[in-house]
């Protein structure tokens, strides 16, 4: 018996031992397989940093990556009291487009236009074709060589001479102040207001750079609760006199006796002038990516292949839960392709003719041609984006929607207004590919040189030039 129980002990004694060594065994394997996988992801990583900067190479973290409060001298526009904000002059900077992957420059003359040359105001014998709009016209994401002034001053030759006076973020009230107060210094021949969707709500909120004048019409005030609605304008006649609130009138247009008519069709200004006060996340209030981001502002300064997962992923659209219609977070421009409007886009929509109106009456007594550029939004002219976006809804379809609603508007609306008025949704829905950036919702060069060619046909069709 107990030569047996000793023989029972070295049996179990050896089982330990090989379950020991099968333990150390499968450790060392698993060492080995974990140390492969690193070294295969490793060598994996190495390669495609290696084909992305031979065949598609990422923007890293550099001076052209942004603008912060520790480095200002990307940052293009500075604050002013009476438009909010507007283009440095003598400014020279760079920009990266992730569309693209290039940096592109950025140069402002002595007036603060985004053009390489200096133009006087006294205008010589060449005609002059002025441009008002927003980042569009003052080529967001383009090179200097790639805008929509260089490719009309093509287009155009030598008899004219183009004056961008684009700026990033400005809606249509501030490109009519703009151009009362500096455009008409130049004595334009001809005056191309671009028009893009998000210019309704650009002329009446703070979405950019700093505070800027907030355009309404007066039926779009609210009294407070305690003043009958029928006593609105004598409500609206108290703040004007105490300053809070301005006549658009008074500033284009001011009459000697300062007498005004005001109805519910006046134009007000609120925040003129402007306390230029910088918002959040702009100019010097604009933390770097360094401070915002340390981790990720180390491995873009160095990895082609952290630089395309940190720029293209958050592009992926990856939500498919669907919300209902009204508990969406609206981009102010979703409001303007709605089948049937709401009170709200129907002032809008109102106080915008009523600026082309104005600008209207501007041309004819300053003897200069007006014209209308609508640029549609990605929406406006393709079914894939539209799909897209009704597919975000649980309670839209398609019938409840018309995605170029303002193009027939403005269609119908400014040839009764004697206002030239020249589309390129169909332009953009014929070259969509090529029209946008892909990344972003602005014109490409390609869609620039496009919408250069087919302004400067409708300009002679016209008999404008």
């Amino acid at each position: 018996m107990e030569d047996k129980a000793i023989f029972n002990a070295k049996i179990f004694e050896f089982e330990d031992k090989r379950e020991e060594a099968n333990n150390f065994s499968k450790k060392k394997e698993f060492k080995k397989n974990l140390i492969l996988l690193g070294v295969t992801i490793l060598v994996m990583v190495i390669f495609l940093e290696i084909i992305l900067r031979m065949y598609y190479p990422q923007k890293l973290y550099d001076d052209c990556y942004e603008y912060s409060y520790k480095n200002l001298s990307n940052l293009e526009v500075e604050l002013d009291s009476h438009l909010g904000w507007k283009l440095i002059p003598n400014y020279s900077g760079c920009r990266y487009q992730p569309d693209t992957n290039k940096i592109i420059t950025k140069t402002h003359n002595s007036n603060g236009l985004r053009i390489d040359k200096d133009i006087p105001y006294e205008k010589g014998n060449k005609k002059r074709v002025l441009l008002l709009g927003d980042s569009f016209v003052y080529g967001y994401g383009l090179d200097d060589n790639e805008t929509i002034a260089l490719k009309l001053q093509e287009d155009l030759g030598n008899d004219y001479e183009v004056i961008p006076m684009g700026v990033d973020g400005y809606g249509t009230g501030q490109e009519i102040l703009q151009f009362f107060e500096e455009g008409l210094k130049y004595n334009p021949d001809i005056v191309l207001l671009f028009f893009y969707p998000n210019d309704f709500t650009e002329s009446q909120n703070n979405f950019y750079f700093g505070d800027n004048p907030i355009m309404y019409i007066s039926e779009q005030m609210t009294v407070i609760t305690d003043i009958p609605q029928k006593n609105k304008l004598v409500y609206i006649t108290d703040l004007l006199k105490k300053g809070s609130h301005k006549l658009f009138q008074d500033i284009i247009n001011p009459t000697t006796n300062r007498t005004y008519v005001i109805n519910n069709e006046t134009i007000l200004i609120y925040d003129y002038p402007t306390e230029m006060i910088w918002r959040n996340g702009y100019g010097p209030k604009k933390k770097p990516l360094s401070i915002e981001k340390p981790f990720s502002s180390l491995f873009l300064r160095y990895s082609q292949v952290y630089s395309l997962i940190y720029h293209k992923l958050p592009n992926l659209n990856l939500n498919i839960k669907k919300i209902k219609y009204t508990d969406r977070i609206t981009d102010g421009m979703d409001v303007f392709i709605e089948g049937e409007y709401t009170n709200p886009a129907n002032h809008v929509i109102f106080l915008i003719l009523k600026l082309f109106d104005e600008l209207k009456k501007m041309s004819e007594s300053n003897s200069f041609e007006f014209v209308v550029v609508g640029i549609p939004e990605k929406r406006n002219v393709n079914e894939k984006y539209q799909e897209k976006f009704l597919n975000q809804y649980s309670d839209v379809d398609e019938s409840m929607f018309e995605f170029q609603k303002i193009d027939r508007i403005f269609g119908e609306e400014l040839p009764r207004k004697d206002i030239d008025y020249i589309s390129l949704y169909s332009l953009a829905e014929e070259n969509f590919d090529e029209f946008y950036f892909k990344t972003d919702g602005h014109w490409s060069p390609n869609g620039v040189e496009l919408s250069a060619d087919y302004i400067t046909e409708e300009l002679e069709k016209r008999k404008i030039i």
